[in-house]
């Protein structure tokens, strides 16, 4: 394999959670590289630490030991005000649950994350603009969240996600919520941006989103158990790469 620049690397990466009085280990002492301009997808079963893992590589989630460097820099030893500046500046994070702000429109809600950095204001509307066009959803600009369906509001809070031009882009479970329809339009947003050159790290249960990945990483109890390279993904190639992806899963018991 080319030698490829890593934007994540995580060293004996540990992530604990005290439950009942017991201290229950979910990462364990995880390597791992996470490579610039990749569509990474992280699967595995229930409780294998699929989003713990998402949400340690983010910053989202302070770390027990190890560490987690994130564009050269040691997220692990950052103060809280520094942390959400880094991640304001460095990371995008599209959530399940979507999380727009109800009582802002469309536009005011990508908006929100340039408040208080020093960016041009006009560079701002016009990357607005630019974003809602890319996705289809000009007409949408003035709704609020409530006027919208799910997979257009996901939409949104994916420009949200890219408005401060991210080195990583982070997806829990971002069509989770929606059903096979909006879903859909969702993934190929997700295959667009990868295509544009976005690094994208996505936690997924589903196939079919999965399978939108060029690497894909199966954990099981904390640790990596098995990688799969698919290339970049190609519309006419998607049954075989399923095909690809069901048969890595079932290897492993999933």
């Amino acid at each position: 394999m080319e030698n490829r620049n890593s934007i994540i690397r995580t060293e004996v990466l540990c992530k604990s959670f005290l439950v009942d009085g017991e201290v229950n280990n979910i990462i364990k002492n995880m390597d791992l590289d996470i490579y610039e301009g990749d569509f990474t997808v992280i699967m595995g079963s229930s409780g294998s630490g699929k989003s713990t893992l998402l949400y340690s590589l983010s910053g989202m989630d302070q770390v027990t030991t190890g560490k987690v460097l994130l564009d050269g820099e040691d997220i692990t030893k950052m103060s809280e005000k520094k942390m959400a500046g880094f991640r304001k500046e460095k990371i995008g994070f599209v959530f399940q649950g979507i999380n727009l702000i109800p009582n802002l429109n469309v536009y005011e809600n990508i908006l929100s994350p340039t408040y208080k950095t020093k960016r041009n204001k006009k560079e701002i509307e016009e990357e607005i603009d630019s974003l809602l066009e890319r996705f289809d959803m000009a007409e949408q600009k003035k709704k609020f969240p409530t006027q919208l369906s799910g997979g257009q509001r996901q939409r949104i809070a994916i420009c949200r996600a890219l408005i401060n031009h991210p080195k990583i882009l982070f997806a829990d479970e971002p069509t989770g919520a929606l059903n096979s329809s909006q879903g859909k339009h969702v993934l190929d947003v997700f295959s667009q941006i990868h295509q544009d050159g976005q690094s994208v790290v996505m936690v997924t249960h589903d196939l079919k989103a999965a399978c939108r990945g060029n690497r894909i990483l199966f954990l099981r109890d904390g640790r990596i158990d098995g990688e799969l390279h698919l290339g970049r993904y190609q519309k006419e190639e998607e049954k075989d790469r399923e095909e690809q992806l069901y048969h890595f899963l079932q290897e492993r018991g999933w």
